[in-house]
């Protein structure tokens, strides 16, 4: 696998799109997810580095960051709206993250591209979960 930080890979990631699932038990082990603060980097076509500070749901055991997906768009389109109205509603990609000491230089003296690079740690994995789907059945024997 090609990675594009030069940090050492940590964390696995899910991307959540879905609206109606929130996973406060982790989808892998079905332990209770915490809520923490990751400096996330974000890839947005065409050329466009963002690092967002976005509370993800985190289960300590597996290591697994969820962002929501429709949290991080409605964020993207916020940043953008200003400046590069442009670029909303564009692809993007959540790379990996960057510690929270390089998130806050970064935030006094904003990075060049390849400074974001040295700093950023891609995910180790990337992966994908369904929620569970409860069917109810009705009852006719009342």
């Amino acid at each position: 696998m090609t990675r594009f930080g030069k940090q050492p890979a940590r964390h696995k990631f899910f991307l959540n799109p879905h609206q109606d699932a929130r996973f406060t038990s982790c989808p892998k082990c079905d332990g209770k997810t915490k809520l923490r603060k990751f400096p996330l980097f974000i890839h947005v076509n065409p050329l466009q580095p963002v690092v967002l500070n976005k509370s993800c749901r985190y289960c300590p055991y597996c290591d697994l960051i969820i962002a929501h997906q429709d949290e991080i768009e409605q964020q993207l389109a916020v940043l953008f709206m200003q400046q590069q109205p442009e670029v909303i509603g564009n692809d993007y990609l959540v790379i990996g993250t960057l510690d929270k000491a390089d998130w806050r230089r970064s935030m006094k003296k904003p990075f060049n591209f390849e400074e974001m690079r040295d700093c950023l740690h891609d995910f180790k994995k990337v992966m994908s979960f369904e929620p569970t789907r409860y069917i109810w059945v009705k009852d006719d024997s009342k």
